[in-house]
């Protein structure tokens, strides 16, 4: 079995360097034993202004493709907001 916690900071180490002027950077594990790794990943970032939300999660999901960390997540649940997209979250929580 895969050791998920390491997984997590690798995943979220690629995503920082990928978005490293990100205003939060957030990785949630949700994983259990047997399951596989879960994770919810919550990326607030300028860069995906006027960007449509299935290129911000493909985005993602090709870098960590390319870095060989995809294919060891079993479920990803990503979040990829602006800032504006964040503060309106935040409010209606």
């Amino acid at each position: 079995m895969s050791d998920y916690s390491s997984l997590a900071n690798r995943v979220k180490e690629e995503v920082e360097k990928q978005y490293p002027n990100a205003l939060q950077i957030k990785l949630l594990d949700h994983s259990s034993e047997g399951c596989g790794a879960k994770f919810e990943l919550i990326v607030v970032s300028s860069t995906f202004e006027g960007m449509p939300l299935l290129k911000r999660h493909r985005e993602i999901q090709n870098n960590l493709k390319s870095k060989g960390l995809f294919e060891e997540i079993h479920a990803l649940q990503i979040k990829a907001w602006t800032g504006e997209q964040w503060e309106k979250k935040k409010g209606s929580v």
